[in-house]
């Protein structure tokens, strides 16, 4: 069946008006979730922010200044992947809980069960899948881009490859973008039956949906940040940050407690209202496309 773009596209706005406490427990959620990020990993995230501050205005940054910025990096990333892999897989799943069964309101939406583990899953091979596309299609540039340095002509190619990556990633991505509300719905991970649904008539409209709620969730995403750059300064910015690496977690609570607290609610709510934004759409499509009602 075919589905409305637009009417789906606007299913996150309904979604926080129909269970706005949901909404809040997500925001919640996501506190929960930098806080303990920034436990982990804070003092990692101040030497990088100390460390790009002092390389401003240097053309060739010095080599002992990298090593210690990338194992920053790889720290960050070492606990922040998976530990976001998982947590967004509860928080995509109850997203399509609240559109799929919006009956089953127990905690929010919320929970860490087989479904959550099924979309985990579904989400991993999506997400390797994309990954290996991009690896090699930047692979494929990259090797081009450096033959084109002895060959000028050559960078035509690099332009037209590079363009037709950007196209293979959207397609990808809207081919796959059923995958998570399917895979919900069905109790099982549907990748083949979620790819096919997307197919024919129904690849476009789903493509001007993500790009209408992509758009509606940057404008709630600008209208938050004018909202709290008042905050901000009142407490002081991120840049106090800066000037503080080594320091231990306890020392960066205390002299910076006011604005991590600040930060910290303003980032969790303003990221709740944005995935629901984002991500409700897809969930309403796919029972359009699928011709389903709701479920009780």
């Amino acid at each position: 069946m075919t589905f409305s773009a637009t009417d789906c596209a606007f299913e996150g706005f309904r979604l926080t008006r129909r269970a706005p406490l949901a909404v809040l427990l997500w925001a919640a959620a996501y506190a929960v979730f930098f806080g303990l990020l920034f436990l982990l990993v804070g003092p990692h995230f101040v030497t990088i922010l100390s460390l790009i501050s002092q390389m401003e205005g240097q053309t060739e940054p010095p080599l002992e200044a990298m090593e210690p910025l990338m194992q920053a990096y790889g720290v960050i990333i070492a606990w922040a992947a998976p530990l976001g892999l998982l947590f967004s897989a509860v928080v995509s799943t109850a997203i399509a809980r609240a559109v799929i069964q919006p009956d089953s309101r127990q905690f929010g939406y919320l929970r860490l069960g087989k479904d959550e583990l099924r979309v985990l899953g579904a989400s991993l091979i999506v997400s390797l899948a994309m990954f290996g596309v991009a690896f090699a299609g930047f692979t494929v540039v990259s090797l081009l881009a450096a033959l084109a340095m002895a060959a000028p002509a050559l960078w035509l190619g690099v332009v037209l490859l590079s363009l037709a990556l950007i196209a293979l990633a959207a397609w990808l991505s809207v081919r796959l973008s059923l995958v998570v509300p399917a895979t919900f719905a069905e109790g099982r991970i549907t990748l083949k039956p979620a790819f096919a649904m997307t197919g024919k008539t129904a690849f476009w409209p789903l493509l001007g949906m993500a790009i209408i709620a992509w758009v509606l969730a940057m404008l709630v995403g600008l209208l938050g940040s004018a909202v709290a750059a008042p905050l901000s300064l009142m407490v002081g910015g991120a840049e106090r940050l800066v000037g503080m690496e080594g320091a231990s977690v306890p020392r960066l609570l205390g002299a910076l407690g006011p604005m991590l607290a600040v930060s910290l609610v303003v980032n969790a709510v303003m990221t709740a209202a944005q995935v629901a934004i984002m991500y409700a759409p897809f969930s309403a499509a796919y029972l359009q496309i699928k011709g389903a009602a709701p479920r009780v």
